[in-house]
């Protein structure tokens, strides 16, 4: 059965490789290679210690074949639990993210106009759609509204409404990643409907007291904000997203962290 065991694990192990390292993740392919990997190469397994034993042949075909796709499983968790854990970059916010004082100031180079409901925070944009920020900075804790916008007429496709200021976003694709702190929405950047998935995997961390969140969870006496995430989803209509490394935009605090430049403006 170590036969078995090991050549199916081979031809599992090589066509995640190959799915991830030489195709770069195309999501159209992942069904074809995820059945490959968990069906080929357990009944391959299966069939050669089928072939090499004489006795109990049935109870080998399925040990061996078990034992591969649970090494394929084992795998799939590596690659999309694991590994992203240690994909992560953090800003360490500056002394004067010290929270609110009553007043909300974006700067000019921030700042972005609602007919009908004010001047907020451009938190990130594509050529198509905005997202705003408002934040009530005048008791905590200091709850939020998100804006999806519609660049070309200026109008709201949808709001959205958090009890504090924690709020992340990108948008990727078409589709709009949001958080606020760790809890995250996907919504089509164009619509602003929620996207139905039916399995979601991520890494953000939002905002936290220590720099190593996958190795220490004390506070080291200063806030840290995550601006990369690494999101996989699946969704009901059999649209895969295969580990897209995504950078994110933040407001906490009182202040905007810029992903990509990992500049940190005060809001106030």
């Amino acid at each position: 059965m170590a036969l078995g065991i090991g050549i199916g694990a081979l031809v599992s192990i090589v066509l995640g490789f190959v799915y991830i390292a030489v195709l770069h993740e195309p999501g159209p392919a992942f069904y074809p290679f995820a059945g490959l990997a968990c069906l080929g190469g357990p009944l391959l397994g299966g069939i050669v210690a089928l072939l090499r034993t004489q006795h109990h042949r049935l109870n080998a075909f399925l040990t061996s074949a078990g034992a591969v796709l649970a090494i394929a499983f084992v795998a799939f968790v590596f690659a999309y639990v694991v590994l992203p854990q240690f994909a992560r970059r953090n800003v360490q916010l500056p002394a004067f993210c010290d929270g609110w004082d009553g007043r909300f100031n974006p700067p000019a180079q921030l700042a972005y106009t609602l007919p009908g409901i004010g001047t907020g925070v451009l938190l990130t944009s594509d050529a198509q759609s905005a997202v705003m920020v408002m934040i009530d900075p005048s008791q905590p804790p200091f709850p939020s509204t998100v804006y999806l916008i519609n660049q070309s007429d200026n109008k709201m496709i949808r709001g959205m409404g958090f009890n504090n200021d924690v709020v992340s976003a990108t948008i990727e694709a078409g589709t709009l990643y949001i958080y606020n702190d760790k809890l995250g929405y996907l919504l089509d950047a164009r619509t602003g409907e929620l996207e139905e998935d039916f399995l979601l995997i991520d890494n953000y961390g939002g905002l936290t007291e220590t720099d190593r969140p996958i190795l220490s969870r004390a506070s080291s006496g200063h806030w840290y904000m995550e601006t990369t995430a690494v999101i996989s989803s699946w969704k009901v209509d059999g649209t895969v997203r295969s580990r897209p490394h995504l950078t994110l935009n933040g407001i906490a605090r009182g202040c905007f962290i810029a992903g990509d430049t990992q500049v940190v403006t005060p809001l106030k």
